[in-house]
């Protein structure tokens, strides 16, 4: 608190984030945004993270059906780095798809 008895805007965000749930979320959706750092770059070169829900699952594009298989065996490990960077989630839905990030081969 500032002073006796008066708080800072940033104060009251942090408590209204806390009693919402939306310290959780907004951490959550982190992951969209810091994912290369989060995962590596040989991961992220390959696959991208579409999406988090409410009930902490991530949707993971992935480019190919080897790299699919080879990720969903890898999914306890990868939950398990994102937790010990503060970013919790329940689980991870890989899906096949388009990867927006890489460049076209010119």
């Amino acid at each position: 608190m500032s002073s006796k008895g008066t708080r800072t805007i940033g104060e009251s965000l942090t408590d209204y984030f806390g009693r919402h749930g939306l310290v959780r979320r907004i951490s959550q959706a982190s992951i969209i945004n810091d994912w290369a750092e989060l995962v590596g770059d040989q991961v992220a070169s390959v696959s991208e993270p579409d999406s988090v829900d409410k009930a902490g699952t991530l949707r993971v594009r992935v480019e190919s059906s080897a790299w699919l298989q080879e990720l969903q065996l890898m999914s306890p490990t990868i939950i398990k780095g994102l937790a010990v960077k503060g970013r919790r989630i329940k689980r991870i839905h890989w899906m096949l798809g388009a990867v927006g990030r890489q460049q076209p081969h010119k």
